[in-house]
């Protein structure tokens, strides 16, 4: 039997309010005034949720908890894309009346957002890009070692073989073991697994597995110490939590931003510190000068609309806010950790430290494989979450985004106590 539903906390909206109908925005202005009659910028106010869930045209049968592997296009970004690729191949000229951003702003509104300048910052395709450029590139002798974790997505962690096939560079994989109790405590253990022989330290912002927030600043700073180089993946983290790179430190941050940033398909981002260019080669032939993270995007024919729907996306987030739209997950996944732990059978992964966690929870039912999990959810009731394989996880991910809602977490919840209940 279901045990009684937990009060959420979040402010409830009255019944006319909540089928009052929301229109999408086309331009950023239009957002704001929807997003102002919507009441108060707050975390559990519904209304203003509602309404920017509003602004997302995705209207599929299945209930889409899976932004952590890919996201959904607000309207406006959409838009963007379409309308821009119109004017370029039919070159009909209409724009509906909206004046979209010019494709070079994307690099400037981006690096605004991360704390950089727009020469340490390139688009591209995801982090999975992003790391094979670094891996392939950093200058290091055959015998520097490259220390990563058992928690690295596949794209994090198979531009470290290609390296190790191509220049003979030993990897070594630290095992971070049970959500941790404080961030002290991570840094410790991978201060305690560094070697005479290590240059590299590649590890996650945001785990893709437990979904841990790993204290990025600390781990940095403690490499830098060491005369470490340091790769972020930050493939969860722009768009979900406030990533400011010159506070983390370290040499290397990328991102796939069609997650979290509702970025069009197919961009992401790789961040190069200034003081870092001259530790990575490779890339596209600029013709002369010092080098910039720009040498790593190829600046031949492209088409614009996705530059133009990467600008229109960090329009978009900024209309919300990077706290706001933190604080929102973050209460989000609070309440579905704390309504899965109740559950007999049921292990959350997830810390429920703020400073440790983000806006995913990840969890496990004993005895159940990722897909004994996963395919009852996504069919009989048609929750898309991502399972857990990496590291010997076993489980589901379930992402908490602002296009997200209680109702959906709480059909989340029930699904997996009867899953629970039924397990074999």
């Amino acid at each position: 039997m279901a045990k009684q539903r937990q009060a959420s906390g979040r402010k409830k909206a009255d019944d006319g309010r909540s089928r009052r109908s929301v229109s999408m925005a086309d331009t950023i202005e239009e957002l704001d005034g929807i997003l102002a009659n919507a009441g108060p910028a707050e975390a559990d106010n519904e209304d203003y949720w509602r309404a920017v869930r509003a602004q997302f045209p995705y209207n599929g049968s299945i209930h889409y908890t899976n932004n952590g592997t890919i996201g959904i296009l607000p309207h406006m970004v959409l838009q963007a894309q379409i309308t821009v690729l119109k004017e370029t191949e039919i070159q009909d000229g209409d724009t509906g009346g909206v004046d979209y951003p010019a494709p070079h702003e994307a690099h400037e509104k981006l690096a605004a957002l991360i704390n950089a300048d727009p020469s340490e910052v390139a688009i591209t395709r995801n982090s999975t890009e992003s790391m094979n450029i670094i891996a392939l590139g950093l200058d290091l002798n055959p015998e520097d070692e490259i220390l990563t974790t058992t928690h690295e997505h596949y794209g994090g962690w198979s531009c470290w073989q290609h390296r190790h096939a191509q220049f003979g560079n030993p990897i070594r994989k630290l095992d971070l073991y049970d959500p941790p109790e404080d961030e002290d405590e991570i840094v410790r253990l991978f201060e305690e697994a560094i070697r005479p022989e290590t240059r590299v330290l590649s590890f996650c912002h945001v785990t893709c597995t437990t979904a841990w927030r790993l204290p990025v600043k600390k781990i940095c700073a403690m490499a830098r110490e060491r005369g470490l180089i340091t790769v972020v993946d930050g493939a969860q983290s722009v768009g979900m939590i406030g990533v400011d790179v010159k506070d983390l430190g370290g040499d290397f941050y990328v991102s796939s931003t069609h997650k979290w940033l509702f970025t069009p398909k197919g961009t992401g981002l790789l961040y190069v510190d200034d003081a870092a260019q001259d530790k990575i080669g490779l890339g596209y032939y600029t013709g002369g000068g010092r080098p910039t993270a720009r040498r790593f995007e190829n600046n031949a024919s492209q088409s614009h609309a996705p530059l133009v729907g990467f600008a229109v996306a960090v329009d978009f987030h900024n209309a919300i806010g990077t706290c706001l739209v933190e604080d929102r997950g973050a209460a989000m996944a609070k309440w579905l950790k704390t309504r899965l732990s109740d559950i007999p059978g049921v292990r959350v992964w997830t810390p429920m430290n703020r400073a440790l966690s983000a806006s995913m929870v990840s969890f496990s039912i004993a005895g159940m494989t990722s897909s004994d999990v996963g395919t009852p959810l996504r069919e009989r009731y048609r929750v898309h979450s991502r399972g857990l394989y990496e590291g010997g996880y076993h489980g589901a991910r379930i992402s908490c985004a602002m296009h997200n809602s209680y109702e959906e977490m709480e059909r989340v919840a029930g699904a997996v106590e009867e899953i629970a209940d039924n397990r074999c």
